[in-house]
């Protein structure tokens, strides 16, 4: 009996016979594709894994079975999932407690592990609990996190943990992948004196460079910034595709000619982002986009619902009711960072009597769920998701000036209505009017305090958050005064209105009683800001 050959034995015949025939190589090489066609999915904004609108839209298991549907379709082949930032903070979930420690969003890190994420970048929120924590939620990702303009300011290296950029191969194609934060963080968020974070443009170009260097034909900006900074990133350092966040909202711009790309928050939809390539130069010949809306339709992944199921409890009791009002409540993110909301006047109204002092002020930014609750009941979720910060209730002893000053803060930014800052102020204790067409620092026109108008030297006692006696969000007016605690200890400004929302007093109002007015065509919008219609 004949024993096959052996593989080396067989390696020379058909080598031998190869050369008897006169061939030039054994293999023949695999030319590249004319184009490589390559696939971002994208999400920004992302605060809860769970659905929204009890359960009608968003929802990371959905989101996960989305994912895996079009890999699938894609052969496993060229796709990234990209995470544009914020997802720490604010939520829910995230100033909750499990087993006596709270989870400052650990869950949403399970959740984006348990998802597939292959690069994230920080949003300005995710320093909402410190550098601390931010850093042990980066050693817990199963992926790599990107941010060019993060920095240690004593070592001068990067934020630890956090890639300045990356370069990944995709058949053939070698992509670069950088990350870039809003440098307003510093102010707007709780990042330490340790942390610097640059200049966006200065930031970007010699990261370009170094990556063009190294050989990318494609380069991928994923920002957590304003709209405006990333048209000006476009113009500075242009890159083929910017993906980004913070804006909450759908926006498509390609006014520059770098394609700029943000899905709306919460996951209520998936970006998808098809780059086609040129095979033989690497360059992109063409961007495609589309959105995946996220609803009930779509089936929850089991494998993403199982690695979740540690919560599952913590979601049952986000859903006992714990209040009720009789009106809807509008907590939408553009509006109570621009105008007097009923729930702002609430809110401010109730600190205000909890203290005892004669005004108070919320900032915008304190007030969240981004959406009009309506009349009925309220459940926990809910109160939690209008009030998630931990932030103490404080008295200060303020002159008229020092008022004065913070109300030109809260309309020094008026103008941006695409992505208003929380800066703006829910008062109450007095009424104010402004103009936003005038210069900033001149754009208060009266103020009146208890029904009188303000005087500048006269002293007033103040009811705020601890973020605003900090001199976050612009206040440094506040940074030199001494707070002192307005609630007995244990209790939160969030106890103060779920309180309220279960007794009744301060009872909400259908809308605004025009404690805060703007100059619109010449006239004060809603009337003369007069003493006589002073707020309770």
């Amino acid at each position: 009996m004949r024993r096959p050959l052996s593989r080396w034995s067989s390696r020379v015949l058909a080598l031998s016979f190869c050369l008897g025939l006169g061939c030039l190589s054994v293999t023949k090489p695999v030319a590249p594709p004319e184009t490589v066609r390559i696939t971002l999915l994208q999400l920004n904004d992302v605060y809860q894994f769970a659905p929204l609108e009890g359960g009608r839209v968003g929802g990371l298991a959905r989101v996960a079975t989305l994912r895996k549907q079009i890999l699938a379709e894609n052969q496993q082949k060229n796709t990234l999932t990209l995470f544009a930032g914020d997802t720490l903070a604010p939520s829910v979930e995230s100033i909750s407690q499990i087993g006596g420690k709270p989870l400052q969003g650990q869950q949403m890190i399970d959740a984006w592990n348990a998802l597939g994420v292959d690069y994230a970048v920080p949003g300005n929120h995710d320093f909402d609990f410190g550098d601390e924590v931010l850093r042990e939620r980066i050693k817990a990702s199963r992926f790599p996190w990107l941010a060019a303009n993060i920095f240690d300011n004593h070592s001068g290296r990067p934020f630890e943990g956090l890639h300045p950029y990356m370069m990944v191969q995709l058949d053939g194609v070698k992509v670069g992948l950088f990350g870039l934060l809003l440098p307003e963080t510093e102010v707007s968020s709780s990042v330490s004196q340790d942390t610097n974070i640059r200049d966006i443009c200065s930031t970007a170009k010699p990261v370009i460079s170094r990556l063009r260097a190294q050989g990318a034909t494609v380069i991928i900006a994923l920002t957590h910034l304003e709209v405006d900074d990333d048209q000006e990133l476009a113009r500075c350092a242009p890159v083929d595709v910017i993906i980004g966040g913070h804006d909450h909202i759908r926006i498509e711009d390609r006014s520059t000619g770098v394609p700029i790309f943000k899905v709306a928050a919460d996951a209520v939809e998936l970006g998808r982002v098809t780059l086609e390539v040129d095979g033989k130069s690497g360059k992109v010949k063409k961007v495609d986009w589309k959105v995946y809306p996220v609803t009930d339709a779509i089936p929850d992944d089991p494998t993403f619902v199982e690695a979740l199921q540690k919560y599952a409890p913590l979601v049952a009791e986000l859903s006992q009711r714990v209040g009720s009002t009789p009106v809807p409540l509008d907590a939408r993110k553009t509006v109570v960072r621009t105008q007097e909301t009923n729930l702002g006047s609430l809110i401010a109204d109730a600190l205000r009597q909890a203290a005892g002092t004669d005004v108070a002020l919320v900032n915008g930014g304190a007030i969240r769920g981004d959406t009009i609750f309506p009349a009925g009941e309220l459940t926990r979720r809910e109160m939690l998701s209008i009030f998630p910060y931990r932030d103490q209730l404080v008295k200060l002893q303020v002159t008229g000036d020092i008022l004065h000053a913070a109300l030109e803060n809260a309309v020094s930014k008026i103008e941006e209505v695409a992505d208003p800052p929380g800066r703006f102020l829910q008062v109450s204790g007095l009424r104010f009017a402004f103009d936003p067409s005038r210069p900033k620092g001149q754009r208060v026109l009266c103020v009146t305090v208890g029904g009188k108008p303000l005087s500048p030297k006269a002293s007033y006692t103040l009811a705020t958050l601890s973020f605003l006696a900090g001199g976050k969000d612009g206040y440094e007016m506040f940074r030199t005064l001494s707070p002192t605690p307005a609630l007995q200890e244990g209790r939160t400004p969030r106890d103060v209105l779920s309180d309220a929302l279960r007794g009744g007093k301060p009872a909400p109002m259908p809308t605004g009683d025009g404690r805060i007015q703007r100059l619109q065509g010449g006239s004060l919008q809603g009337g003369e800001c007069a003493p006589a219609a002073a707020t309770r």
